[in-house]
């Protein structure tokens, strides 16, 4: 499987992830330079850039006249008045461009104008080649055209069947829908929006669909058939990669536990797992734990690091129950839980017990939402229309990652005292919208489910014992359609739904709404 490399220089990594860390005295997002070293940096598919070009439309007549679709004083139907007044609307597409503030990784391209040419007394309207050429510079770095302006159907067409690139259009009026209405029936990928923000909402999905296509998952397993804990989760990897791009690599225990050895027979490893386990203890409000055995967590989570690094993945799962039986867990002292916390932190997609259906809603929540996802086991109440999920998973910085870490605790996992999670107080978090989702198991299909936080639990206890409680539309009807889902549920904070139901569109994937 042909990948692009994922991994990024330090200045690269700094400068893209600079507003992803914030102060803290636990930096995640710092973290993979800090272990790596300066040549070798793994960045989240989050922070994969696009790129936009927009195209002024037009049309300029060599002769001034009116009829069936032109109207005016004729001195402003001159070729020359023509021509000066798409110059002008150039200039003020490019401030108001230059003036928006498009989300994070989106880049503006230069505006250019492209005019369609219509000769005295002939019937056919022209593009001429000198005039889609202009377009030819940019191409290369361009993922998504936006054309705007006047009779744009012919010059968007042009584009898309030139450059084999989604274009759209956008204009407050409704005639505009002609465009996406007659490029997909031609075969070609097309989009209306009425505004800026409009825009920029799409061009979010966009920028996620190129995420998906820049993540590679490590699949930590011994094993080829769906987790015992997990049988409702997608399993065919090869079908995920060739339907929505994501790669992925696989290594089994022996290598991973070998390497963890090895790694942490190197002094400077073991005394950056001290430093960070120091660090993480002085962030948290309260912890049960021993240092030691903090560190031990952190010898896991190096070596997943040190795995991304290996062989370019940005995604992370590992079986839960399988692992625990091969007894790992309880010879090393470490669980996957804070591992799984920290990662979702940094931006990087982390699955307990390798639930891939629960994985691949992550991705499409965090990419959408540029917040870190929960993932969770769902009981119900259908008196209060009320899911409870229950994992010790928790990210703590499900505000975006772009806002500090919130209040978090360290607690254990284990009853004997390893096994670091971080427990963070959905409590007080109550109102907060939500938008919760998962992938049936074959991948083809996403459950979304907007809701609203009504109380959150477990801040003590051992085990899965984080709980967060949402109020939802319609209990009943979740358990009836979760039962073609499967169980765990990926969570963030925010209503994402209508970006996920575009992103079904352009992924190819069917979007159910409860």
């Amino acid at each position: 499987m042909n990948k692009k490399s994922i991994q990024f220089t330090r200045r690269e990594f700094v400068g893209t992830t600079a507003m992803a860390t914030g102060a803290m005295a636990f930096i995640p997002g710092s973290i993979s330079s800090w272990f790596f070293g300066p040549e070798k940096i793994v960045r989240s598919a989050i922070y994969t850039p696009l790129s936009v070009k927009f195209v002024q439309s037009g049309v300029i007549h060599e002769e001034a006249f009116e009829g069936s679709c032109r109207w005016g004083k004729l001195d402003s139907l001159t070729m020359t008045a023509e021509t000066e007044n798409m110059k002008k609307g150039l200039e003020s597409l490019k401030k108001e461009v230059a003036g928006f503030n498009f989300s994070p990784g989106i880049q503006m391209l230069d505006p250019v104008g492209i005019y369609l040419w219509v000769e005295k007394g002939n019937p056919e309207i022209m593009l001429k080649d000198q005039e889609l050429f202009k377009l030819n510079e940019d191409d290369p770095k361009t993922d998504v055209y936006v054309v705007t302006g006047g009779i744009p159907s012919f010059t968007c067409v042009r584009i898309a069947e030139t450059y084999k690139k989604p274009v759209i259009f956008m204009s407050s009026w409704g005639w505009g829908l002609d465009v996406p209405g007659g490029m997909r029936a031609m075969g070609y990928e097309s989009f209306y929006v009425q505004d800026m923000t409009q825009l920029n909402d799409l061009l979010v999905v966009f920028k996620a669909r190129k995420a998906f296509q820049n993540t590679r998952f490590l699949n930590v397993t011994n094993f080829e058939a769906v987790p015992k804990g997990a049988i409702s989760s997608v399993n065919d990897l090869d079908f995920i990669n060739e339907k929505y791009g994501l790669d992925y690599h696989t290594v089994n225990y022996t290598e991973f536990f070998t390497d963890m050895d090895n790694l942490l027979k190197d002094k400077t490893v073991r005394q950056k797992a001290e430093k960070l386990a120091d660090d993480l203890i002085a962030g948290a409000a309260a912890s049960n734990m021993k240092k030691d055995d903090v560190i031990n967590s952190f010898n896991f989570y190096l070596t997943v690091l040190n795995f991304f690094n290996k062989y370019n993945c940005n995604a992370f799962g590992i079986e839960c129950f399988e692992l625990c039986s091969s007894m790992n867990p309880w010879n090393r002292r470490f669980t996957p839980c804070m591992t799984h916390s920290l990662l979702k932190n940094e931006g990087f997609p982390s699955a307990c017990e390798k639930d891939l259906s629960a994985l691949l809603a992550m991705g499409v929540l965090m990419y959408v939402s540029h917040k870190p996802a929960y993932m969770g086991n769902p009981d119900f109440d259908l008196q209060q229309n009320v899911i409870t999920l229950h994992h010790s998973d928790s990210p703590t910085r499900m505000a975006g990652f772009d806002k500090p870490a919130d209040y978090y605790e360290i607690k254990s996992f284990a009853e004997d005292g390893f096994g670091a999670t971080l427990r963070y107080d959905y409590e007080a978090h109550k109102g907060q919208i939500v938008t919760l989702a998962r992938f049936d198991p074959s991948a083809r299909k996403i459950l979304v489910i907007p809701g609203e936080i009504s109380g959150g639990a477990g801040m003590n206890g051992f085990g899965c014992s984080q709980r967060v409680s949402i109020t939802v539309n319609d209990v009943r009807e979740t358990i009836r359609k979760m039962q073609d889902f499967g169980h765990h549920l990926s969570l963030v904070h925010g209503n994402c739904v209508e970006q996920i139901r575009d992103l079904g569109v352009i992924m190819g994937f069917e979007v159910l709404i409860i």
